[in-house]
């Protein structure tokens, strides 16, 4: 015979009470303990996905400075004698870099000619003043021979 709850005392209520919230808390606790147990914490959440794809090869931090170095070079080497006098921007499209090349000058270093000068690099880790020195080949091409920071 069933328990008639309108007429149960307070210790058979309260004990009905406690075996259905046990009833409903149960299973809330497995489920919550099964999503735990997997590694799949808030902590686990917030981490980095280190899942890699092959359709697009990273671009490395020195595979951007040798690209616009790349950039700096040909800029630098293909200017006329006239252009030497004005600030040159110059832009790198693959890496989002960009600058200006100033205080071009000519050095003759025995048989090769080479030029230098100075540029700024605007990319995503901030803004730095290099100095540069391309010098031509025999074979009429450039090479940059030197692109350092500035101090200061």
């Amino acid at each position: 015979m069933k328990p008639d709850l309108t007429e149960a005392t307070y210790r058979e209520k309260s004990g009905t009470v406690r075996r259905a919230v046990l009833a409903l808390l149960l299973p809330v606790c497995l489920t919550l303990s099964a999503c735990m147990g997997g590694g799949s914490s808030a902590v686990s959440a917030l981490a980095i996905d280190q899942t890699t794809t092959g359709s697009i090869a990273p671009l490395s931090a020195e595979g951007e400075v040798l690209s616009d170095e790349t950039v700096i070079r040909d800029l630098v080497g293909n200017l006329s004698q006239d252009d030497l006098a004005n600030s040159q921007p110059w832009s790198n499209s693959l890496t989002g870099s960009a600058g200006v090349i100033t205080d071009m000058t000519i050095l003759v270093d025995g048989d090769r000619t080479c030029r230098l000068f100075r540029t700024t690099r605007h990319s995503f880790d901030g803004v730095a003043l290099f100095n540069g020195r391309v010098c031509r080949r025999p074979d009429g091409g450039w090479d940059l021979v030197s692109l350092d920071r500035a101090e200061g």
